[in-house]
This record gives C-alpha cells, sequence and structure tokens, in this order.
C-alpha cells in the first residue's frame, strides 16, 4: 500500500474495560454512601455494554433506562440532560424521535471523553432525575476531568 491509498480502517478509541469498571464502581459506591441503588451502563463508542451493574433494591426497568442514557450520550457527545431541553418544545419530533432510535431525552446520561475523543458513554438510572444527573455527571468527570461536554470547566467564565 502507498502512502496515497487511504487507509482501510478507522481507528476508534473505546473506553476499556478497566476504565467502565472505574466508571461503574464511582457510581455504586457514590449512591451506597447516600443509601441508594441504581443502576448503571457503561458502553464503547459501538453502543455496546462494556460494563453493567443493577444494585439490589434497583427497579428492574433501570435497567434498559441506564443502556439507553449511556448510549444516546455517546451517539451525541453530551448529556442526555441536553437532549431533554433540545426537545422539550418539541413533543411530536421528540416522540417519533426516541422510537425511531431508542434514544432517551432526559437526565442522567454523560458522555465519556478522554484525551478530547468521546470513549463512550454512562448512564444512570433508579433514582431521581437529578441525582441520577450528578451520579452520572461524576462518575464522566472522574475519568475526563471538568472539560468533558455539559461541564463548564474554571477557566470557562475567564
Amino acid at each position: 500500500m502507498s502512502e496515497a491509498d487511504p487507509p482501510l480502517a478507522a481507528a476508534r478509541p473505546d473506553v476499556t474495560l478497566h476504565g467502565a469498571r472505574r466508571l461503574v464502581d464511582h457510581v455504586t459506591a457514590a449512591a451506597r454512601s447516600e443509601g441508594r441503588a441504581v443502576t448503571v451502563a457503561v458502553v464503547d463508542t459501538a453502543g455496546v455494554l462494556v460494563a453493567f451493574e443493577r444494585m439490589d433494591g434497583a427497579p428492574r426497568f433501570s435497567a434498559g433506562l441506564a443502556t439507553s442514557k449511556a448510549c444516546t450520550a455517546m451517539t451525541f457527545g453530551r448529556p442526555t440532560s441536553a437532549m431533554e431541553s433540545m426537545f422539550a418544545d418539541r413533543h411530536a419530533f421528540a416522540s417519533s424521535f426516541v422510537h425511531h432510535g431508542g434514544w432517551y431525552l432526559g437526565r442522567g446520561g454523560f458522555p465519556v471523553v478522554v484525551d478530547g475523543a468521546v470513549v463512550g458513554g454512562v448512564g444512570v438510572s433508579g433514582d431521581d432525575a437529578e441525582r441520577e444527573e450528578r451520579l452520572a455527571a461524576d462518575a464522566a468527570a472522574s475519568l475526563t476531568g471538568p472539560e468533558a461536554p455539559g461541564r463548564s470547566s474554571p477557566a470557562a467564565g475567564a
């Protein structure tokens, strides 16, 4: 193959099992410390589960929701709460959009960004929306720092 030939495969960074387990452990430790039970899902850039845990006491339905939140955040590279506000006044479109792709338009999902690239998504379900959002955001920031999409960095206001 000459230097002029384009590559035949794309190199895509994905969250590793080690990184995904760190995210799950971060969420479950925080939830446990608050006496709460949640479900957390971490997906790679293909939307495939890498790590998952439904804590004892978390609602069964939260398993599917956590995965949908993780996939939505990864696919669109933004928190699912941003998707919620984007479609707030477009109910018919939002309904068909969600039905078409299984997307989740609410709080609790964050993209996982490493070295400036989205490498996966983390989704949390089974508690109130505000807590789910905080747990997912804190977990994503634990790997990526405050510069992740949807998080403000200290320099942002300067």
